[in-house]
C-alpha cells in the first residue's frame, strides 16, 4: 500500500469519474460500471487506457465507494480526442441527408468500430467522421455523382494533381483558351480519372509564373483598345481601330500570346505604346482640322493653314502664296457646296497641300523650269498623292493662263508639265460584281419573310429578358441592313445613319407578339417606307445621287416592313434613344455574328460586301437603263439610281423577260397622275382590290372635291379635259408593246423631266408659250409625279390654305377667282396622291399630318370657294 501512495492521483481517473463526465451515467449504475470497465479491458492496443491495480481497495470518499483501479488521465483524454461517438456522428449526418444515405456510405467505408461502455456505446475514429462527413456533404442532393466526386478528389490530391475547372481558374483561361493550350502542347495531361483530365499541379504552377511574367512584359509595352480609350477618348480609339469611315489608319496590331488571351479578352488586337502616343498628336491635329467653323470655306482654310499646321512662308514664296490663296479662294466659291462633310474635306485637302506645296518649292513657283516641277512634285511616284498632284497641276495651268492674258513671260508651257491624270492607279481598285443569278438568289434568301422573322423576333427577345448584348447577334439589324442594300446604292455609313426611328401608331402592327402571327399589309409597309422617304429626302434636298432617295423594291416591301418593325420594337424594349434602328458595330464581314448567323442557309460560303453590292447596283440599273435607252443620255437619267462618280466596269446583255423582272425588283412603283393611273388600267386593267400590288387611283374626275366641296367651273374642266384628250391621242400611236415599255420607263425614272421628281410623256412641254413660260407639272394630265414630290407638293398645299385663310376675305373678284382655281388644282393632284398612297401617307408630308389640314380646312370652308367661277384656269 506504501508504494500505491506514490502515485499521483491527479494523474488518474476513478472508474466513476470516466463514467461520469464522459457518459453522463451516474455511480450507481452498476450495470454500466460494470460494462465500461470490461470494455476498457478489451481496447485493442493502438486506443488502449492505461490503469494502476491497487493491491488492496481504496476508498474514495467523493463516490463512498472502495476501488481497486485508476486509468490514466491522459490516455482516456486521448481517446475521446481520436474517437467519435458513432450514434452522434449519425444524428448530426441525419440532417443533412438520410438514415439510408449516411448508412449506405458508412458501409462503403467500412470502419473500425470500437466498444467503450455499454453495447451500444460504439465509437470510431476521428479521421473516419471527417471523411464521412465530406462524402455526405459532397453526395448531398447529388446521389451517384457526389461519390464519384468524392472519390475524384480523394485519387487528385493524393497525388497533387489539379482538375480542369481548377486549372482555367488558375490561369483565368475559358475552356476553348484551355484547351489550345493542350492542342499546342503549353499544358500537358499528365493523367485521367475516368475521362477527366488531371494536371501536375507544378507544371501549372510554372504556367502561371510565365502567364505573370508576359503580363508584365505585355502591360508595359502594349495598350488594348479599352486601355486607349480610357487614356485618351473613345473617338481617338474608333479612329486607331478604322471605325470612322473619313479615317484609315494603318497601326501595327498583334495578338496576345495564347496564355494571355483571356487576359486581355477574346479577339482582342495589341497595339504598341510607343506607336499609339506618338500617334495621339497626329489625332489631335485630325480633330483641329475637323472641327472647324465652315461658315466662310475660305476663312476655314486660312485658319488650318496658318494656326493649325502653323505653315510659314519664307520671302522668296510671297507671290507664290498671293498666287495659291487666289486659286484656292476661287475654287472654294465656285464649287457648290451644300454638303458639309465635302466642304470639310476640301478645305483640309488644300491646306494639306499647301503644306507639300511650300515644303518641297523654297522659291516663287515661277522660278522653277518645268523640268524641276516634275522631278519635285508632278512625278508618277506615292510618294505624294494624286489628289495634291491634281490641284497643284490646275493651279499651275491657270497661273499660267494668268501669265498669258496679263502678257507676261512664261516660265514653262502646260505641255512641258505631267498631267497626273495620265499616272498609272497606285493600287488596284476592286472592280468584282455579284452575277445577275446570284443576285437574284440573295433577294429570294432575304425575302423569306417567315423564316427571317422567327430569327429574329427570337434574338431580340432573348435581348430584351437578359440584356445581354454580348449574346445578341444583332439578326434584325443584318436583315433589315441587307434589304435596305438590296435596292439602294448607298454607302455602308449611309445605312446606318439614314434609317431613322418609325412611328407606328397610324399602322395595323401593334408589338412583337402581334408581329409573330401576322405579317404587316403592303399599305402598312408603304406608310412605313415613305416616312423613310420623307427624311431622307429632308436631309438631302439638293442631292441628286443614289443618297438622296429611298426606294424598296415591290416584292420586299413586306420583309421590310417586318424587319425595320423589329428594330423599332427593339430600340423601344431596350429603352435605347438613338434616333436611328440599325446595330451594326462594324462592316458586315464574316468575323461578324450577324453575317454569319444570317447566311447559314445559303450558299455555303457567300460573302456580303457592301461595296460589291454597290457595283451590283450600279451595272443591273445601267444595263436595264441601257436596255431601255434608246438615244437617251443614260448618264443623265440615271443619276438618282448610281453612286457619284460611277464608273460602270461590267455591262450584262438583258433580254426583256430579264429587263421587266430587273425593274420589279429594283423599283416602286411610287408616281401618280393622270398619264399614270391610264397607262396602268390599259395595261394591268382596272384594279378592283385594295392591295398596294393592285391598288391604283380612281379616276379623277370623280375625285373633284373633298371636305372642301369645291366645284370646279366648266372652263376649268374643259381645260382639264382638253389636256387629257392630248394625253389619251398621244397614248393611243403606241402599239402594246410600246406602252408598256413607256410604263417601265417611267418606273426606272428614264422619261424626260423638266421638274425634280416629275417626268413627262412629252420630250419638250407641249404647253410651254412663247416667253419660255410653262404651268407647274404639279397639275399637268401628262405629268407622272413621284411620291417624294409630295414633300414640295404638300409645302404648297398648306401654303395656298393659308394664304387663302389670311387674304382670300380682302382679295378683288378676280384675285380670289384665282386663288380658288389654283387651290382647286393643287387639291385634286394631293387627292390623286391620297387616293394612290392612301390619305395617311400623303398627309405625313406635312407637320401636323391630317389634324392640321383639317383644321385649315375648316377656316376654308367659311370662304364660299365654290361660289367663284371663272372660264379661266390660271389666268383668273
Amino acid at each position: 500500500m506504501g508504494q500505491d501512495l506514490e502515485i499521483n492521483f491527479n494523474d488518474y481517473m476513478t472508474i466513476y469519474e470516466i463514467a461520469e463526465e464522459k457518459f453522463n451515467k451516474k455511480p450507481n449504475n452498476y450495470y454500466f460500471i460494470y460494462k465500461l470497465e470490461e470494455s476498457i479491458s478489451k481496447l485493442p492496443a493502438e486506443c488502449k487506457i492505461s490503469k494502476v491495480e491497487f493491491r488492496e481497495k481504496y476508498y474514495v470518499e467523493k463516490y463512498d465507494k472502495n476501488i481497486k483501479n485508476l486509468y490514466l488521465k491522459e490516455d482516456v483524454k486521448r481517446f475521446f480526442r481520436n474517437y467519435v461517438p458513432k450514434a452522434s456522428l449519425k444524428a448530426k449526418l441525419k440532417k443533412v441527408v438520410s438514415d439510408a444515405t449516411i448508412h449506405k456510405y458508412y458501409k462503403k467505408l467500412n470502419p473500425t468500430e470500437i466498444i467503450l461502455g455499454g453495447n451500444l456505446d460504439v465509437f470510431v475514429s476521428i479521421e473516419i467522421a471527417q471523411e464521412l462527413t465530406e462524402i455526405i456533404n459532397t453526395v448531398e442532393g447529388k446521389g451517384h455523382w457526389g461519390w464519384r466526386t468524392h472519390t475524384f478528389e480523394k485519387y487528385k490530391n493524393q497525388h497533387n494533381y489539379l482538375s480542369l475547372d481548377e486549372v482555367m481558374k488558375k490561369l483565368n483561361c475559358s475552356y476553348a483558351t484551355t484547351q489550345r493550350l493542350i492542342k499546342e502542347k503549353l499544358l500537358f495531361v499528365s493523367d485521367k480519372y475516368g475521362d477527366r483530365m488531371l494536371f501536375e499541379k507544378e507544371h501549372v504552377f510554372e504556367l502561371f509564373s510565365e502567364q505573370a511574367r508576359l503580363i508584365e512584359k505585355y502591360s508595359n509595352n502594349y495598350y488594348t483598345a479599352k486601355q486607349i480609350q480610357a487614356k485618351y477618348s473613345n473617338a481617338f480609339a474608333q479612329y486607331i481601330k478604322g471605325g470612322e469611315d473619313k479615317v484609315r489608319i494603318k497601326v501595327t496590331k498583334v495578338d496576345p500570346p495564347l496564355l494571355l488571351i483571356s487576359h486581355f479578352g477574346v479577339q482582342m488586337k495589341l497595339y504598341e505604346k510607343n506607336e499609339i502616343d506618338n500617334l495621339w498628336a497626329d489625332y489631335k491635329l485630325y480633330l483641329d482640322m475637323n472641327s472647324m467653323s465652315i461658315e466662310d470655306p475660305f476663312e476655314d482654310f486660312l485658319f488650318k493653314v496658318e494656326q493649325v499646321l502653323n505653315i510659314k512662308f519664307t520671302k522668296t514664296q510671297q507671290n507664290t502664296k498671293l498666287l495659291w490663296y487666289q486659286y484656292v479662294e476661287k475654287y472654294l466659291l465656285r464649287t457648290r457646296m451644300s454638303d458639309k462633310n465635302r466642304i470639310t474635306f476640301l478645305t483640309n485637302q488644300f491646306a494639306r497641300c499647301t503644306e507639300i506645296i511650300f515644303t518641297t518649292f523654297n522659291k516663287e513657283i515661277y522660278s522653277y523650269s518645268g523640268k524641276e516641277i516634275n522631278s519635285k512634285f508632278l512625278n508618277d511616284t506615292p510618294n505624294i498623292r494624286r489628289s495634291y498632284q491634281g490641284d497643284f497641276y490646275y493651279f499651275l495651268k491657270q497661273m499660267l493662263e494668268t501669265f498669258t492674258m496679263e502678257g507676261l513671260p512664261l516660265p514653262y508651257s502646260v505641255d512641258e508639265l505631267n498631267d497626273p491624270r495620265t499616272f498609272k492607279r497606285i493600287k488596284e481598285v476592286a472592280t468584282d460584281i455579284y452575277s445577275l443569278e446570284e443576285y437574284h438568289e440573295l433577294y429570294k434568301y432575304t425575302n423569306r419573310v417567315g423564316f427571317h422573322k422567327e430569327k429574329a423576333i427570337q434574338d431580340v427577345t432573348e435581348l430584351i429578358q437578359s440584356m445581354n448584348y454580348t449574346k445578341y447577334k444583332r439578326y434584325d439589324s443584318c436583315w433589315l441592313y441587307i434589304l435596305v442594300q438590296l435596292t439602294n446604292n448607298w454607302r455602308h455609313s449611309t445605312v446606318l445613319s439614314q434609317i431613322p426611328r418609325i412611328d407606328l401608331s397610324t399602322t395595323s402592327i401593334e408589338n412583337l407578339e402581334w408581329l409573330k402571327r401576322n405579317d404587316p399589309s403592303v399599305e402598312d409597309a408603304n406608310n412605313i417606307i415613305y416616312q423613310i422617304s420623307r427624311y431622307v429626302t429632308k436631309i438631302n434636298k439638293t442631292d441628286v445621287s443614289a443618297e438622296g432617295i429611298f426606294t424598296i423594291g415591290e416584292p420586299l416591301k413586306v420583309a421590310f416592313a417586318t424587319a425595320i418593325s423589329i428594330c423599332e420594337f427593339r430600340r423601344r424594349a431596350t429603352l435605347d434613344s438613338s434616333s436611328t434602328l440599325i446595330d451594326l458595330s462594324g462592316h458586315l464581314v464574316k468575323k461578324y455574328n450577324p453575317h454569319k448567323d444570317f447566311f447559314s442557309e445559303f450558299t455555303n460560303g457567300f460573302k456580303f460586301e457592301n461595296r460589291k453590292m454597290n457595283r451590283t447596283l450600279n451595272t443591273l440599273i445601267w444595263s436595264v437603263l441601257r436596255h431601255m435607252g434608246k438615244g437617251l443620255k443614260e448618264s443623265q437619267v440615271s443619276r438618282s439610281h448610281l453612286q457619284d462618280q460611277t464608273t460602270i466596269n461590267h455591262y450584262i446583255k438583258l433580254s426583256n423577260e430579264q429587263v421587266k423582272n430587273l425593274v420589279d425588283e429594283l423599283f416602286e412603283r411610287n408616281q401618280f397622275g393622270f398619264v399614270t393611273q391610264t397607262l396602268t388600267n390599259i395595261l394591268f386593267g382596272t384594279e378592283t382590290n385594295k392591295s398596294i400590288e393592285t391598288e391604283r387611283m380612281l379616276e379623277v374626275n370623280k375625285q373633284f372635291g373633298d371636305v372642301f366641296k369645291i366645284e370646279a367651273t366648266a372652263g376649268l374642266i374643259n381645260r382639264i379635259t382638253t389636256e387629257r384628250e392630248h394625253v389619251l391621242k398621244y397614248l393611243a400611236e403606241f402599239d402594246m408593246e410600246g406602252l408598256r415599255a413607256l410604263f417601265y420607263q417611267s418606273l426606272t425614272g428614264s422619261l424626260p423631266s423638266k421638274q425634280r421628281y416629275h417626268q413627262c410623256i412629252y420630250a419638250e412641254c407641249k404647253y410651254e408659250n412663247e416667253y419660255g413660260e410653262r404651268p407647274s407639272c404639279d397639275t399637268c394630265a401628262a405629268s407622272m409625279i413621284n411620291v417624294y414630290a409630295l414633300e414640295n407638293i404638300m409645302d404648297n398645299y398648306i401654303f395656298m390654305m393659308e394664304k387663302i385663310a389670311k387674304e382670300f376675305d380682302s382679295a378683288t373678284i378676280g384675285e380670289k377667282q384665282k386663288l380658288a382655281n389654283q387651290f382647286f388644282l393643287l387639291h385634286n393632284v394631293v387627292d390623286q396622291a391620297r387616293s394612290r398612297f392612301g390619305r395617311e401617307v400623303v398627309d405625313g408630308f406635312v407637320e401636323g399630318n391630317t389634324e392640321r389640314i383639317k383644321n385649315l380646312g375648316l377656316d376654308l370652308s367659311t370662304k364660299g370657294l365654290k361660289s367663284f367661277r371663272t372660264s379661266g384656269i390660271l389666268g383668273g
